[in-house]
């Protein structure tokens, strides 16, 4: 099995001919933490989508694990989990069913424990009996990051992940991801701003159209 996790090759996106990016090109090895920064209407949040089949992109590629990958093509489970920047979820399941919903989805009901520490260790439990739009924003933020962080995928893509955490929660998402890259899956995440607790092996600025990676 190749040691990287996910390759990004030559990927353009844009709206008619209007380009949002061009040759966006990189790659991120099992295990590696890489940092995506750049100005607000850079692209991130689009690059993400692409990256994750929710968008098309006008061309290049996506590989995950080696494979190629477009959002018609069904991923198996564990290999690729995405965050966006405002996580949404179903109306009528608590907590605690989103929970339930995601491992039994995945074939992943060993991980009931991890999703059960997950829940303490971002103050979730006493209110994983409620629905999530009885939840704050940075709620909701920690139950989607439990039910991404339960699944310890392959590749794990997070889209301003730290914005809506308070300090201590922040803290907790870094050791969290920290494990899980310690475990061999690769993280991929946005800010804007320093990330407490955590440190990137691969720093990737977007910016005027253009991918660059710095030291």
């Amino acid at each position: 099995m190749s040691d990287t996790a996910l390759e990004v090759r030559d990927l353009c996106f844009g709206y008619g001919d209007v380009p949002v990016w061009e040759g966006v090109s990189f790659s991120l090895a099992a295990g590696q933490v890489a940092f995506l920064t750049g100005p607000n209407g850079a692209g991130k949040s689009t690059l993400f989508r692409c990256l994750a089949g929710w968008l098309e992109p006008g061309s290049g590629e996506v590989l995950v694990a080696g494979e190629p990958f477009t959002g018609r093509m069904r991923l198996a489970p564990g290999a690729l989990t995405f965050v966006p920047d405002v996580p949404s979820f179903y109306d009528d399941l608590t907590a605690i069913e989103h929970v339930g919903l995601v491992l039994a989805a995945n074939r992943a009901d060993a991980a009931r424990p991890r999703a059960e520490r997950l829940l303490e260790r971002f103050g979730l439990v006493g209110h994983e009996r409620l629905l999530p739009s009885a939840y704050s924003r940075g709620m909701r933020e920690k139950l989607a990051l439990v039910l991404a962080l339960m699944l310890r995928p392959r590749v794990l893509l997070l889209d301003e992940p730290h914005g809506p955490l308070d300090r201590e929660a922040s803290l907790v998402l870094s050791e969290e991801l920290a494990a899980v890259a310690a475990g061999g899956t690769a993280v991929l995440l946005s800010c804007h701003h320093d990330v407490p607790g955590l440190t990137a092996d691969v720093n990737l600025v977007l910016s005027d159209g253009a991918l660059r990676q710095e030291p």
